[in-house]
């Protein structure tokens, strides 16, 4: 046993045997036990990226899809954390000390029936069994719900204890004041402030790292709590000790594919991006709701010289506020509108967002701009749809306003993706990022009306499908301006009527 143990964990010496309040037989039975539990969890990509982001992230949180083994993962990470034991090629961070640790759920129901469960007591059916061998609780304590623990003593590898508390987010913030903790492990949704209240206790006392994990499926959306992560940071990066990933379905192994099947064909549409992949939604259900897979495609190395192009554009009214853009290329042999490329961003100049769009958007080509024009300069009165016109050189005309023109857009997108004729050119983060983000975020309320949130690129979008018929080739624009100059330089008539022509 222990050459085994030697091989595959962290270096153990047998004089520990002797610390513990165990028998040196029961310790070694919890070993082999803890040891055959560990080899078995054999983290996926995802499980696996969540868990190396420990060594940057103090705040980590595992969006994902029902059933994707997010909560199981962090469950096994804080057995590991409690215990002392990690597996020979673990690639997280590892604690050198017994932890104090909170985990907690909705209500005590749940932190018992899931949390409790999958660390204590497995599956019922056998399948999983429990991660901690019940030889490892030193002591627990009871709450006044039947089966559910309070406190639990941990035997760690050192021969002391480590501490994990169990906790419900219907017992409110409070409930979380006066403890201190290494690892907080919310698991399903918590209110904002029992997420603020627990990242106040996670604050280092000594040399050690502390966590704050979430583990959850987004089902209100985009509230604040997910926003603290999306908005923040890339998925995948740490970025100033935050750090989010999302998993879906078909990256869990261990989901048959009948489950998968049988869950897609009775759960409602509007509901499946964020119970399959994790992806929050705004509102009451999904505007768009085709599957990404009828309108994605691979982004163009090069834009189709014979294609014509507009664009639209949402710049903000306030100073520092987020401007939105989005290119079409339009064959028209074909009648097929291609999203070509995006832009967004916030707390920059007029001048700077100017600069930007030159980089992306053909200096031909037209754009279609919110007819709101986005305000005028608070010091010189300057409106910014003149300035970007006469100062920065963009090709701009305005939209035009009509009641419902929203509806229309969203209407004739559907049917062109019916009809195969509108495109996104996107793949794995390549492409129409910013637009796809809003996209599958974009949503009705409780009273069918589209939320107007997060909206940037989608109202630039139709923008830039309102003035289709104003898109031009490059070729196009180079034959107008030629005729244009050609009538310029006819001979006057009379008094200017050249103008009849």
């Amino acid at each position: 046993m222990e050459t085994l143990f030697m091989e595959n964990l962290i270096p153990f010496d047998s004089k520990i045997l002797n610390k513990t309040h165990l028998s040196p037989n029961l310790m070694e039975e919890a070993l082999e036990d803890i040891f055959r539990q560990f080899s078995f969890y054999n983290p996926s990509p995802k499980q696996e990226a969540f868990h190396k982001a420990g060594l940057e992230a103090r705040e980590r949180l595992f969006l994902g899809g029902n059933r994707t083994g997010k909560t199981y993962a962090v469950c096994m990470e804080l057995a590991m954390h409690l215990t002392g034991i990690y597996p020979k090629d673990w690639k997280g961070y590892r604690f050198s000390r017994p932890i104090s640790a909170i985990s907690a759920s909705i209500s005590l129901k749940d932190t018992r029936d899931i949390l409790q469960k999958k660390l204590f007591v497995g599956d019922i059916d056998g399948q999983t069994p429990p991660i901690l061998h019940e030889s490892f609780i030193v002591e627990k304590t009871h709450t006044n719900i039947a089966g559910a623990w309070d406190t639990v003593l941990i035997q760690h590898i050192s021969g002391r204890v480590s501490e994990l508390k169990f906790k419900a987010f219907q017992q409110g913030e409070s409930s979380f004041q006066g403890v201190r903790a290494d690892f907080v492990h919310l698991d399903e949704l918590p209110n904002f402030k029992v997420y603020q209240e627990a990242l106040v206790r996670t604050t280092s006392f000594d040399s050690e790292k502390t966590f704050l994990v979430a583990s959850m499926w987004p089902e209100k959306g985009k509230d604040d709590m997910v926003s603290h992560f999306i908005d923040h940071g890339e998925e995948g990066k740490v970025k100033d000790g935050r750090f989010y990933i999302r998993i879906s379905w078909d990256e869990n192994p261990h989901m048959p594919e009948e489950e998968k099947q049988h869950l897609r064909s009775s759960l409602p549409d509007w509901q499946m991006d964020a119970r399959e992949h994790g992806i929050p939604v705004f509102g009451q259900g999904k505007v768009f709701v085709q599957k990404e897979a009828e309108f994605l495609v691979e982004p163009f190395f090069e834009r189709p010289k014979h294609w014509a192009y507009v664009y639209g554009l949402d710049p903000s009214a306030t100073s520092g506020g987020t401007w939105g853009a989005v290119l079409l290329g339009y064959d028209r042999d074909n009648d097929i509108v291609y999203v070509m490329a995006d832009y967004k961003l916030s707390n920059a100049t007029p001048t700077e967002h100017a600069n930007n769009l030159k980089k992306i958007m053909p200096s031909w080509c037209t754009g279609v701009i919110d007819p709101a024009g986005a305000g005028e300069n608070p010091h010189t009165k300057e409106k910014t749809i003149d300035f970007l016109q006469t100062k920065s050189g963009l090709r701009l005309t305005k939209a035009i306003k009509v009641n419902g023109a929203k509806e229309a857009a969203v209407d004739e997108i559907y049917e062109r993706i019916r009809a195969g004729t509108f495109k996104i050119c996107w793949h794995k983060n390549v492409g129409c990022n910013h637009l796809i983000n809003e996209w599958r975020q974009y949503a009705r309320d409780d009273k069918g009306l589209i939320i107007k949130q997060n909206d940037h690129c989608i109202d630039a979008l139709f923008y830039a499908l309102a003035g289709i018929s104003s898109a031009r080739s490059e070729e196009q624009r180079v034959r107008e301006l030629h005729g244009y100059r050609e009538m310029m330089h006819r001979p006057t008539i009379s008094g200017g009527e050249w103008m009849r022509f």
